[in-house]
Formats: structure tokens, C-alpha cells, sequence
């Protein structure tokens, strides 16, 4: 089973037990040697792979891990994605192992970068630490995804729930975390916006 196969075949039963649409294993987007589904099922319909980017860190340019943005139409405005109350989906697949302590890390400063001026409500904070307390180390090829809905966002690692959060600013504040204005890295952002150049 090669790799794009066995991805698919790990997502599809997540569609299954979620009671939404069933993956169609038809193609798929390559980057960094990860694999992503070109749909992703979500909110009863079937979402459409926006853009796919690679974030890295440090002035070696490790490559930590490779984002797909799913949306029920492809957009560039990230503005209107963020405002619009339909299902997004942010998935990412790990090209570098991450202690627990170093996913940690970039929790906070992705919460301090998009929340340093009270820009996100107090009422987020005690879900936002569980979120962190549930979130694992990883290893490569190991898949965190995010599914964000017009109720907050539900949170799978290797597509296992580990955080269901009825929450719609926490969501907002995350997926803002990829596509607003303080994201990972402009690079990063600009190719989730499906924006190559």
C-alpha cells in the first residue's frame, strides 16, 4: 500500500463515523514528500483542497509539517473565509517528529502572536489549554486536523478526537492561527489561500 493510499484509507472511516460524506480515494496533492486528499469530508458535503503549503522552522528550513486547506469553494479572501459560517478544515501531516513540549511551543506563540493585544476572548482560555493538554507528540506521517463549523471546531491527531469544542471564537482564533494576519509564515498563509506566486 503506498503512502497517498494508506492516507486515504486512514481518513475514510473518519467520514464514516462522523456521519459525513465518504472520502473518494481520486486524487490527491503532493508536497514535501506528504500526500493530501484532494476532498475532505465535513458539515455533509464534500470540501475541496484549497491550498497546500509547507511550514519550516529555523534558518536550517527543517520541514516540520505540510497544510492542506479544505473549503466548499475555493477562495483566496481569507477574510471571507474566516467570516463565512460554513465548514473549513485545516489538516496537517507531520514531516518531522515534535515533542509534546515543542508542539506546546508553538501553541503559545501562535496564541501570543494572534492574541498578544486582547484580541481573543478570556472565555477561550480554558479550552484552549485543554486543547494543548490533549495534543501528543508526533511522529512523522502522524496527521493533525482541524474542522471548524458555525458551532467552534472539533480537533482530531491521526484522525482520532481528541478535543471537541463548542466554540466558535476558539475556532476562528485558530484557523486565524493559519490565514490572519499574524499566521506561521506568509509563505505558508499565501499558499492555504491557493496564491502560488
Amino acid at each position: 500500500m503506498n503512502r497517498r493510499t494508506a492516507l486515504l484509507a486512514c481518513l475514510a472511516p473518519l467520514g464514516s463515523s462522523l456521519g459525513l460524506i465518504p472520502l473518494q480515494p481520486a486524487q490527491a496533492a503532493a508536497l514535501g514528500g506528504a500526500t493530501l486528499p484532494d476532498t475532505y469530508p465535513a458539515g455533509g458535503q464534500t470540501l475541496v483542497l484549497n491550498g497546500i503549503g509547507l511550514r519550516t522552522l529555523t534558518v536550517f528550513n527543517v520541514k516540520v509539517y505540510v497544510a492542506g486547506l479544505y473549503l466548499p469553494q475555493k477562495s483566496g479572501d481569507a477574510q471571507a473565509i474566516m467570516a463565512s459560517p460554513g465548514a473549513k478544515v485545516i489538516l496537517m501531516q507531520f514531516l518531522h517528529t515534535a515533542s509534546k513540549s515543542q508542539i506546546e511551543k508553538q501553541y503559545r506563540e501562535g496564541e501570543s502572536k494572534n492574541c498578544g493585544n486582547g484580541e481573543c476572548a478570556p472565555a477561550d482560555k480554558g479550552d484552549f489549554e485543554r486543547l494543548i493538554a490533549a495534543t501528543p507528540a508526533a511522529a512523522v506521517g502522524d496527521t493533525l486536523t482541524y474542522v471548524f463549523s458555525a458551532r467552534g471546531v472539533r480537533v482530531l491527531f491521526n484522525n482520532r478526537v481528541i478535543g471537541d469544542f463548542a466554540n466558535p471564537d476558539l475556532g476562528l482564533r485558530l484557523l486565524a492561527g493559519f490565514i490572519g494576519n499574524a499566521p506561521p509564515s506568509e509563505d505558508l498563509k499565501r499558499h492555504l489561500l491557493g496564491q502560488q506566486g
